[in-house]
């Protein structure tokens, strides 16, 4: 279940950075919908950026544990 959030999150990540990175490409003049589009992508890589660090944070400070 792990591994499938992480997944999930680097997709979205890479996604939103994509976007990003395309509407930053397109000439000027920029539309509000081009902005609000960016401002969109920007925020949701600042959130998954938070989530990765909460996953692998949380992921060091509670590993599973083995039974042998």
């Amino acid at each position: 279940m792990f591994k499938l959030l992480l997944g999930i999150n680097a997709m979205l990540c890479v996604v939103a950075l994509a976007v990003m990175i395309w509407v930053s490409t397109i000439p000027e003049p920029s539309t509000k919908a081009l902005e609000r589009l960016f401002n969109a992508c920007e925020h949701v890589f600042t959130l998954t950026a938070g989530a990765f660090i909460g996953l692998l944070g949380g992921r060091a400070a509670a590993p599973d544990s083995r039974s042998k």
